[in-house]
């Protein structure tokens, strides 16, 4: 555009940034967003929520960090999703107790977090194995009138049963309705899963529960879940309920892969 004796405006360049970060190009980026410093573009938080989100796709917290600290001392104000972005970076790299801090520092400054920034920090929170403490923010999402969603519950329902706490991840579950939080194909993915991980005959039969659920739902399985199920229902002697399963894949298989009951 410059070349052309075009004079691009700052929504041009922030579209230009984000496509160079979008693209994985992230070095091509940086010195975008220099030669719009040196250009004296009037930079917003539009450019510094792009910047400070690209780099933390790769990990490169310092930089991130230094970018946000920039965006401050020039008084551009961060957005919730700037603050999302840098407690999403922190998490990234194992550093929760900052990511922690910056999120006190948004409620200290009056800013209101939103359903993307809570699960930020609890999927950190999981990933650190303090799975109560994750809990704890759901409890706070629900008195900021910000209540769990389904993202928010299949991060905590698959760290729980991933450690081998399949009952709380069930419990869980079972809150989802009282919330009238439906669940998705994936929390069901996530549960069935879990099912498998200790073998045990009452496991397989809430595997099939779920997947008959599941379907009226109307979500469709894939064949090796279907598989999986009457595989473990058999060995573990559910003959009975196999039949059933089998029933439901029989009935299945005629109706398109998109379907609603």
């Amino acid at each position: 555009m410059v070349e052309k004796g075009l004079s691009p405006n700052l929504t041009s360049y922030n579209i230009m940034l984000k496509g160079y970060f979008r693209a994985g190009q992230i070095e091509e980026g940086w010195k975008f967003f220099l030669e719009m410093k040196k250009r004296r573009c009037e930079i917003d938080v539009v450019t510094y929520t792009t910047v400070v989100h690209g780099l933390g796709v790769v990990g490169e917290v310092k930089r991130a960090r230094k970018v946000f600290d920039e965006m401050v001392d020039r008084g551009v104000l961060p957005s919730v999703t700037t603050y999302n972005a840098l407690i999403q970076v922190l998490c990234k790299k194992d550093s929760v107790e900052t990511a922690i801090s910056v999120f006190e520092e948004m409620l200290r400054k009056g800013y209101v977090p939103n359903s993307i920034t809570f699960n930020v920090v609890i999927r950190g929170l999981c990933h650190k194995e303090q799975r109560e403490k994750a809990m704890e923010y759901m409890d706070m999402m629900r008195d900021n009138d910000c209540g769990p969603n389904v993202q928010t519950y299949n991060i905590v329902i698959r760290y729980f049963c991933d450690a081998g706490e399949i009952e709380k991840g069930l419990e869980l579950f079972e809150k989802m309705s009282s919330e009238n939080c439906l669940p998705n194909l994936d929390t069901y993915n996530i549960l069935i899963s879990s099912m498998f991980v200790r073998k045990k005959s009452d496991d397989m039969v809430v595997a099939g529960k779920l997947l008959i659920e599941m379907v009226d739902r109307g979500f469709m399985p894939r064949r090796l879940t279907f598989n999986r199920i009457l595989d473990g229902l058999l060995l573990t002697g559910n003959q009975g309920f196999a039949k059933e399963i089998l029933r439901l894949q029989t009935k299945c298989s005629r109706l398109p892969r998109q379907f609603k009951l």
